[in-house]
Formats: C-alpha cells, sequence, structure tokens
C-alpha cells in the first residue's frame, strides 16, 4: 500500500507532440551538464534519496542535510543519485555509492598537517616534497572541505575547492 501522498508528476496535461505520451516530471529538472560530480558513501542507517541536500560528516559519509542541524554537518550538494536503487550494488568491502552534484569547481590532492577528520580545512604557506599544500583544519567555514580522514600527520586528503 502506497502510504506517501500523491502527486501530480506530469507536466500539464497536454501530449507530446511527436509520440503523443505525457512528459513525466523528474525530479532534477535543469542543472549545468559540466557541474563537479563526486561519489560518497553513505552514512550507516540514512537514505538518501534523489534531489536530496546531502552534507558530509566528520568520517567522510554522506547524510541528508538538515539546516541547522548538530552543527558537524558541512553541505555538499545535491544527491544524483540515490542508495535506493543505487547505480552499483555494494560488493565485497565496497558499501554503495551515491553521487552528488557538490557545490565545487575542482577536487585537489593536499596533505594533512596532523591526524584530522572531515570538514573545513584551510591551507599553509608549508609544501610537502615541494609539491603537495599542507592543510589543518578550521573552525570556521572556509573555501576548502576535506572529503577523506586523516589517520596521520602528512596523510593526503583530498579536498574540495568551492
Amino acid at each position: 500500500m502506497n502510504t506517501h501522498p500523491t502527486t501530480k508528476l506530469v507536466n500539464q496535461d497536454q501530449p507530446m507532440t511527436l509520440f503523443g505520451e505525457k512528459t513525466p516530471r523528474a525530479v532534477i529538472y535543469k542543472s549545468e551538464s559540466n557541474k563537479l560530480h563526486q561519489a560518497f558513501c553513505v552514512k550507516e542507517n540514512k537514505v538518501i534519496h534523489q534531489g536530496m541536500p546531502v552534507a558530509l560528516d566528520t568520517d567522510g559519509n554522506i547524510e541528508p542535510y538538515i539546516p541547522g542541524g548538530d552543527g558537524s554537518q558541512v553541505y555538499l550538494g545535491i544527491a544524483v543519485t540515490d542508495n535506493i536503487n543505487p547505480a552499483y550494488q555494494a560488493q565485497r568491502n565496497f558499501p554503495v555509492e551515491v553521487t552528488v552534484a557538490v557545490e565545487a569547481f575542482m577536487v585537489v590532492n593536499w596533505v594533512a598537517k596532523e591526524a584530522m577528520e572531515c570538514g573545513y580545512v584551510k591551507p599553509t604557506d608549508k609544501l610537502l616534497i615541494d609539491r603537495f599544500i599542507t592543510a589543518e583544519t578550521s573552525d570556521e567555514e572556509t573555501k576548502f572541505i576535506s572529503i577523506v580522514p586523516a589517520d596521520e600527520a602528512n596523510d593526503i586528503i583530498q579536498v574540495l575547492v568551492r
């Protein structure tokens, strides 16, 4: 039995001229074709639906974004897939991933100044082997979000750049 409220899933009642069928509404109506997408694992016991705003937790998993939530949430973007009918099923030690159209334009590899959780980071003026920017955690919102945790200093971390 369907307990969800009904919704009008068709754009008006006009048939398409070519096929004569009604046009169904999509969850994602329009998006930039060049939007950066990134796959994330979903936090345990959480459900992500296509079109849902999602946030990053401190372990690098995503969960529904709730404005004014627990404070550890970092808004990432909109889920393009879901974990109900995933594009790829979980395999061996790899859990289901959800693709997110992230609010960022680049993913860069930096190194952690010390062990750190996922979340906002800020660059320092130090380089590792004259190549990798060293990052440290930030208590304030920045343009940089570490999307993988670091177990120790000099671990490579992936950072979303907004």
